[in-house]
């Protein structure tokens, strides 16, 4: 009998254990720690960002547009066509995303250097578009003469595209 307790104590001493390393094993907590640095310059040098204008088309015979071809981000017109009240001239640019990115392109009509004859306008000036990695919008300005001039006048307009990524 003595041996038999014994016996008994034993595989409950065992059987105990057992369940304690169980239970350890199963409510283990696993700790994870870390950190991350960022470097804004390699950041900035990863992200290629490229929204440029890629076309600019006059859409009147006689009057220019064109990308300029040492910098790509400006794009200019001329109006050669307006003689009367009321004349359009009208043009289109394509603005093109080759990053990495989509962006969001807001245009804006930041100059008109003679208001008393011209109007500009665009088909969506101060509205942001978004413009995915790889894709392009056109944007569409005229220019309007609002009465008809008594000697030569002349005009000079800024539109400003803005593009941020994100």
């Amino acid at each position: 009998m003595k041996n038999r307790k014994r016996v008994v104590v034993a595989f409950l001493l065992v059987a105990v254990m057992l369940m304690s390393v169980g239970y350890a094993a199963l409510t283990d907590v696993l700790d994870i720690t870390g950190s991350a640095d960022v470097n804004k310059s390699a950041a900035e040098d990863a992200y290629n960002e490229d929204i440029h204008f890629s076309n600019a088309v006059a859409n009147q015979t006689g009057n220019t547009a064109s990308v300029n071809t040492d910098n790509n981000d400006k794009a200019s017109f001329t109006a050669n066509t307006l003689q009367g009240a009321g004349d359009t001239a009208t043009f289109t640019f394509t603005i093109q995303n080759d990053g990495d990115l989509e962006a969001t392109v807001t245009p804006s009509i930041s100059s008109n250097t003679n208001e008393a004859y011209f109007t500009i306008s665009s088909d969506w000036a101060g509205q942001a578009k978004t413009l995915a990695a790889g894709q392009s919008l056109t944007y569409t300005v005229t220019v309007m003469l609002k009465e008809t001039p008594t000697d030569t006048i002349s005009g000079s307009f800024i539109i400003e595209l803005t593009a941020v990524a994100g």
